[in-house]
């Protein structure tokens, strides 16, 4: 067993982690509010165990993955551990995210409409040499974002750099909208055009491209953004994306 500040974790993790063990041990646990055995809050300072749930995988391409499934538990609920089970086939994944709109005030021109999303779970491919690359980052990467080291927004606004063609933001007259990777979509969400955050979105489209935020972990709820996490690991990317005309709602994100 293997402590990292107040979090204890089983050292098996550093085979499939490597040297960003001790790292995601503290990600994780900065990120958790609540025991995932018990269900009650989690005090700062508390004995705490991670236990990992992996996933060896193969996609249909013959493409070796992992996927982490991490609880934080009170130390007394659980012990530290991980698990790891073989599988093959496609993994389900699910886009999480929300939208909101960054005031002229701030961008020092226009309202700037922003989408920060990630996906759930996080997949990793094998390299060559036994390091692990994030599909989600690198397919983002290959498409012109770009990895942010900073998680302040007034940074990432200005170091942002347009993306490559076949990436869009498409929004529909009805307020859908799709985020499309060459056809692919990554994320996609009706808005309530009676809500005035949704709206006031919608409008600062008809002006301006995009702002994406994503990568791995992004810490995101219905009320806050914390991108800290991402921007420590290397996992924080942006770019801005033009915005097209939905025709059709029949896309949904994973």
């Amino acid at each position: 067993m293997r402590t990292t500040g107040n979090v204890a974790w089983d050292e098996t993790l550093e085979a499939y982690k490597g040297r960003e063990a001790a790292d995601y041990v503290t990600v994780v646990a900065a990120t958790t509010s609540v025991c995932a055995s018990c269900g009650a809050p989690l005090e700062p300072g508390a004995p705490l165990s991670l236990a990992v749930d992996i996933t060896d995988g193969t996609d249909p391409d013959g493409l070796a993955y992992l996927v982490f499934d991490p609880s934080v538990c009170h130390r007394q609920c659980r012990e530290p551990a991980v698990t790891v089970s073989k599988t093959s086939g496609p993994v389900e994944l699910m886009s999480v995210g929300r939208q909101f709109t960054l005031r002229a005030a701030m961008t020092g021109t226009k309202d700037v409409p922003v989408l920060a999303y990630t996906v759930d779970p996080i997949v990793l491919f094998h390299q060559a040499g036994g390091e692990s690359i994030s599909a989600h980052v690198s397919v983002l990467l290959t498409v012109g974002f770009r990895l942010s080291l900073s998680p302040e927004l007034d940074e990432i606004l200005q170091a942002a750099r347009p993306v490559d063609h076949g990436v869009a933001c498409l929004v529909s007259q009805q307020g859908f909208i799709s985020h499309e990777i060459h056809e692919d979509v990554y994320y996609s969400r009706q808005l309530d055009l009676h809500d005035p955050a949704h709206t006031a979105w919608l409008q600062a489209t008809r002006h301006s491209d995009v702002l994406v935020i994503s990568g791995d972990h992004l810490d995101i709820t219905s009320s806050g953004l914390d991108l800290r996490a991402a921007a420590h690991l290397g996992t924080l990317v942006t770019g801005w994306v033009p915005v097209g005309t939905l025709r059709q709602e029949s896309g949904q994100a994973p």
